[in-house]
């Protein structure tokens, strides 16, 4: 009579089977896990974020496409890199005699998908039109900016003049352009004070006075912007990005009386993820700052505008960031060196901080 029962495995047999079971059991807890895995684990072993060379001057692009990549360039000017697109936030890299080093001048720009210009003053505008014309890129900015793009050569259809309220489109960004206004000194302290506060700035810095060669040069590089009065009141915008699902990114050009066009869109879209505000004139300018902290209630911020010559002269961001945290206990106060990438993910908004 044959045997009916079924073949007994060998323990060979059982001990295989068991490894195999194991190993998908593993396979699919992997798999699970790097599906579970937090976008900023994600952003820490991306290059781009690690990076200190910037997209736009052949840097590495990120590699997720929910990254945001915000670096600082120095005064007001910003560098953000989203997917294959990268936006620069004015233009200002061959700087003053006895500036700061950026680490970046304007030939080593390769590529920019647009050049969005706040205002035409040469500390913002200077460098976009040679920019622009070498690479192709056009320059957005309000009209007292045309007048300088003719001058250094470029041809009148890069430079594209933004209406306020007008909004452009890339893939996967929004910039909604918003009139702002520019900053005054005069409403920032008493009648003198700035003078006495920059004479004494300078007796107590190290900083030599310039050469008549350095005087010359700083006289060519301001005479790279526009200096039209009426920029102070109708030639300033702010930009505010919007990548992807809803992660905004707000650019204050300059840190002058918020306008009603700012309180409009702050009403439209309350709180940004990332805002960028101009910090000038040491303690007197804080009120300001704190104003825009308050009125755009801001996840991180940028504080840009503060780092003059020297070491006298670059204001510290740790008066500014107090007083931003005691008016918005949520907001963090970024202080971080030239061309550091920080990046978002614009999906779960984790932050990472490069180099």
């Amino acid at each position: 009579m044959a045997n009916s029962q079924l073949p007994i495995p060998n323990s060979q047999g059982a001990r295989f089977a068991a490894s195999v079971v194991v190993a998908l059991l593993l396979a699919a807890f992997g798999a699970s896990s790097l599906a579970a895995q937090s976008p900023k684990a994600a952003m820490q072993q991306d290059p781009a974020c690690q990076s200190l060379t910037p997209v736009s001057a052949g840097g590495p692009a990120p590699k997720d496409p929910n990254t945001v990549i915000v670096r600082w360039l120095g005064m007001m000017n910003y560098e953000l890199a989203y997917r294959d697109q990268v936006f620069l936030l004015n233009a200002y890299f061959d700087r003053l005699p006895h500036s700061h080093p950026i680490g970046v001048l304007p030939a080593d720009i390769r590529k920019a998908t647009a050049i969005f210009v706040g205002h035409a003053h040469f500390d913002h505008i200077a460098d976009a039109p040679a920019i622009a014309r070498r690479i192709g890129s056009p320059v957005i900015g309000a009209s007292f900016g045309s007048d300088v793009a003719t001058k250094a050569g470029l041809p009148a259809k890069q430079y594209r003049v933004a209406m306020p309220g007008e909004v452009f489109r890339y893939p996967g960004v929004t910039v909604e352009t918003i009139l702002g206004s520019h900053t005054d000194q005069a409403a920032l302290a008493p009648a003198g004070f700035l003078d006495k506060q920059n004479a004494a700035l300078r007796e107590a810095s190290l900083d030599t006075p310039l050469t008549d060669e350095e005087k010359k040069q700083a006289d060519v590089i301001r005479a790279r912007g526009n200096t039209d009065p009426r920029i102070n009141t109708e030639g300033v915008f702010n930009f505010l990005f919007t990548f992807g699902n809803g992660f905004r990114v707000m650019l204050i050009d300059s840190a002058g009386k918020v306008t009603d066009a700012q309180r409009a869109a702050a009403q439209k879209t309350p709180g940004v993820d990332v805002a960028m505000i101009p910090y000038v004139g040491f303690d007197a300018g804080i009120p300001t700052v704190v104003d825009y902290v308050k009125l755009l209630q801001p996840s991180v911020v940028f504080l840009g505008a503060h780092d003059g010559a020297g070491t006298m002269n670059w204001a510290s961001n740790y008066p500014p960031a107090l007083a931003i945290r005691d008016a918005s206990p949520k907001t963090r106060t970024m202080d971080v060196i030239y061309r550091t990438p920080v990046c978002f993910s614009a999906a779960s908004k984790e932050m990472f901080v490069g180099w």
